[in-house]
């Protein structure tokens, strides 16, 4: 049964099982969204649905897209957080694995924009993308799948946001480091944090109210917006 969200607005927040996903779609219910908690393996719970889709798979986003129509009849706000982070050295930079980061980085959030666009356009709404420094921003070592993923992204968001405009707004954050994987030590921390100028790490709420301004920034399309401390500005990794 579609649900019919009356005086609220709603959202649908990809990757909302874990990490930065997870912290934005929290913050956008805190803010009074009826969020759409979508996940692959870690179902979030809490939120007015959870929709399991893999985004990576080339029918995912077609699949995503009709659960959420066949569950809401409105859609305000589109997060596309979901995505593959991992460190690649050339050498072991095959087309499947450069072609799983490009699906599901780029591909995933740009036909799943592609499948909600008219619901978007129908209610002037808008996309928030999570893109990330490295990439978006600058060129990492090690990472170059990676980075072609997210610099992907970012040039999709520029582009959606000529073609949809003027009923939907298209925007991306750049975070940087506002979450540790979980598999960097200690020292590589210290030696990452030092880099950025504001000499500290994020946290992912910095992110998801980074999306909040975004989201309700009516003048603003095509904008990519940094998270990260200024550690852009340096160039580095």
């Amino acid at each position: 049964m579609v649900r019919r969200v009356r005086g609220q607005r709603v959202a649908l927040v990809t990757g909302a099982g874990v990490r930065v996903g997870q912290a934005i779609a929290r913050t956008l219910s805190r803010r009074g969204f009826a969020v759409a908690a979508h996940y692959w393996t870690h179902r979030p719970r809490g939120f007015a649905a959870a929709l399991q889709a893999d985004l990576a798979a080339t029918d995912g986003p077609a699949r995503l897209a009709a659960a959420f129509r066949a569950a809401f009849d409105r859609l305000d706000l589109l997060v596309n957080s979901a995505a593959g982070f991992e460190e690649l050295a050339l050498a072991r930079t095959d087309a499947a694995a450069f072609d799983a980061l490009l699906g599901l980085n780029a591909r995933g959030p740009l036909l799943l924009v592609r499948a909600l666009a008219s619901l978007l356009a129908r209610c002037g709404g808008s996309v928030v993308n999570v893109a990330d420094v490295g990439g978006g921003l600058v060129a990492w070592k090690g990472y170059a799948a990676y980075c072609a993923s997210k610099a992907a992204l970012v040039r999709a968001t520029e582009c959606l946001a000529l073609e949809l405009a003027p009923r939907v707004r298209v925007n991306a954050v750049a975070p940087g480091t506002v979450l540790w994987p979980e598999r960097y030590p200690a020292e590589r921390r210290r030696t990452l944090a030092a880099r950025i100028p504001l000499r500290q790490a994020g946290r992912p709420e910095d992110v998801a109210n980074a999306v909040l301004y975004l989201a309700d920034a009516s003048f603003v399309t095509g904008a990519v917006l940094p998270v990260d401390g200024g550690r852009h500005l340096s160039g580095l990794g």
